[in-house]
């Protein structure tokens, strides 16, 4: 269905339910007059590092007039668009689907889909579908994923529809005093995912004193909230939830993790200060290079969330090593950097930083020590 051909079924109904509107209270007395379902659709984790934690949707049904669609913020397909990605050109909006095609398209991922319904007065339901079939008109913003994600969307969404006094959160956790990035490191199980989520989101600028609601940036979270919450005196939930799809496989993840390749990679270090071999710096120094190329990247070129400055820069500086000729005066200093920038990050409170990125700078910092000392006169 196309987005024009959607808009004019949106109005054609709500002109439809504004027949029945008599009012607030009459309408919640009159279940019989509510034919327009409303609920949250959760799905579980996928294989790919960009579906680890998930994906949250609202789904709108009219079955009278045979109407069924998902809604959901989504990005582009980053799979066909890596470098417009990293470069900070991807871009994100609403999507409406109809919901069999969405089911089919998790049901080939061997995702699972679970529903919850939403015990909102029709009125409140008429003004939602309404509002999304407005967000469909608008045009795509650059990919943002803590800001715009699809648990913190959903969750806007239904603040709008619903009047600000007559929605009711229950008693915000500890669990919310963390930042969003703390929470979403926090919550990337996949080893090579942390690393991933541990370099894109380690700005600052995620950091930001926002509402608790702002903070529900995970599904699982999002389900938990609403859970609780109330609305017009009543629970927002309306009982448990429907099984649409079961997951058909799990979710396993590499046995080659960070934590090995940068245990390999201290290892090589320490035993190349014994040995002085110099194709055993090769590995360390290539390892170390590449990161510190890419996070450079981010920081000079990307429009990347939070990428105006990230603290990798400063262990994995790639530039020294073109000044090889020079490495006599240079290499002692950048061990002691790396150093001191692993002790403050394993004393960081916030200990934002993945481990296997500390221990590579270890290994770097190793690296440089062992270059320090090859390069000075051998003694007779």
């Amino acid at each position: 269905m196309t987005r024009q051909t959607l808009t004019f079924v949106a109005i054609w109904l709500f002109s439809c339910l504004c027949g029945y509107a008599q009012g607030e209270e009459n309408l919640l007395e009159n279940p019989d007059e509510d034919f327009v379902i409303a609920s949250v659709i959760v799905a579980s984790s996928g294989e790919e590092i960009y579906s680890e934690v998930g994906h949250a949707s609202l789904r709108l049904q009219c079955p009278e007039h045979n109407l069924d669609f998902v809604f959901s913020e989504e990005s582009e397909d980053v799979s066909h668009k890596v470098l417009q990605f990293f470069a900070g050109n991807l871009k994100m909006g609403v999507r409406a689907v109809p919901t069999r095609k969405c089911i089919n398209e998790y049901a080939e991922d061997s995702r699972g889909l679970l529903e919850y319904k939403l015990n909102l007065p029709i009125k409140v339901k008429q003004r939602l579908w309404q509002q999304m079939d407005e967000r469909l008109e608008e045009d795509d913003i650059p990919y943002d994923f803590l800001n715009n994600g699809c648990a913190v969307s959903v969750l806007s969404w239904l603040e709008e529809a619903i009047d600000t006094d007559s929605l009711q959160y229950a008693e915000w956790p500890e669990y919310y005093d963390m930042t969003r990035r703390e929470i979403v490191s926090n919550n990337v199980m996949s080893p090579w995912g942390h690393v991933f989520f541990t370099i894109f989101i380690a700005g600052d600028c995620n950091d930001p004193d926002v509402s608790k609601s702002a903070k529900v940036v995970l599904p699982k979270d999002l389900v938990e909230v609403l859970g609780k919450a109330k609305a017009y005196g009543r629970p927002l939930l309306n009982g448990k939830p429907t099984t649409l799809l079961k997951p058909t496989r799990e979710v396993r993840y590499s046995w080659f993790t960070p934590d090995m390749l940068a245990i390999i990679l201290l290892l090589i270090a320490i035993a190349n200060v014994f040995v002085r071999k110099a194709l055993l710096r090769i590995p360390v120094l290539a390892i170390g290079a590449a990161i510190g190329c890419f996070v450079l990247y981010l920081v000079c070129f990307s429009d990347l969330t939070c990428t105006e400055w990230n603290w990798l820069v400063v262990p994995f500086f790639p530039l020294p090593l073109l000044a090889w000729k020079w490495r006599k005066h240079w290499a002692l200093p950048m061990a002691a950097i790396c150093i001191a920038w692993s002790i403050a990050m394993l004393a960081s409170p916030h200990e934002l930083e993945d481990m296997a990125l500390i221990t590579i700078a270890v290994a770097t910092a190793v690296t440089y020590f062992e270059i320090h000392k090859s390069s000075k006169p051998l003694k007779v």
